[in-house]
């Protein structure tokens, strides 16, 4: 699966996304939102996400990567010349980690990347009437799950994390749907144009159930 997703020269995909937090009365609560993803390889990015409180925009053009929060009208940008680098910006240098986004890297879940101690295949399984290879995996902090389907060419279509040692062992979850290998897309959509009137931020702040969330600093 890493090597046929990494192979890719552009991809588009839709995704479910479930995002569980644990409250300060130990309540587990889910949070849930949606979006798609355009890529093109190795420099170009588009993705949209919405959720409880954000409607963001990430974008990459080749030589900066955009956050536009279209409810705030607010933009934050970073320089990134390709996929990898915007993922490794978020991370490292803002602080945030979006669990997921090293499936659209170079080279997805290279095991040197992944906090990854063993793994197994489960067994097989179905997904919306489709054949998928069942993965489990064990890390220092996190399990983690895969659901790959079968035949040559080999997808992810759910993805699971699980931070085991934080109370309640909250779960991060995204599942692909409608994916497309050979999408035909638009330059212009890797492109940001902000209105007149979109304020450019210095900072942006991550919410309580870790969306990037532009409307404060």
């Amino acid at each position: 699966m890493s090597e046929y997703l990494g192979s890719l020269e552009r991809f588009s995909v839709d995704y479910d996304l479930e995002t569980e937090v644990v409250s300060y009365d130990g309540q587990k609560l889910q949070f849930a939102s949606s979006g798609e993803i355009k890529v093109q390889r190795p420099n170009k990015l588009h993705a949209s996400r919405k959720g409880a409180i954000a409607d963001l925009e990430l974008i990459l053009d080749g030589s900066a990567l955009t956050l536009y929060g279209k409810k705030a009208n607010a933009f934050f940008q970073l320089p990134a010349a390709t996929i990898d680098q915007a993922v490794d910006a978020l991370r490292n240098d803002v602080g945030f980690d979006a669990p997921g986004a090293d499936l659209l890297s170079e080279k997805p879940l290279q095991h040197a990347e992944t906090d990854t101690a063993s793994g197994m295949h489960v067994g097989m399984a179905f997904l919306d009437d489709v054949q998928v290879h069942h993965l489990a995996f064990r890390g220092k902090e996190v399990d983690w799950q895969l659901w790959v389907t079968d035949g040559e060419k080999p997808l992810p279509l759910k993805y699971v994390i699980t931070s085991k040692w934080v109370t309640a062992s909250p779960e991060y979850s995204i599942e692909f749907r409608n994916w497309n290998t050979a999408p035909s897309i638009d330059d212009s959509g890797f492109v940001f144009k902000p209105s007149k009137d979109a304020k450019k931020l210095e900072t942006f702040s991550v919410d309580e159930i870790g969306e990037i969330d532009l409307t404060k600093e």
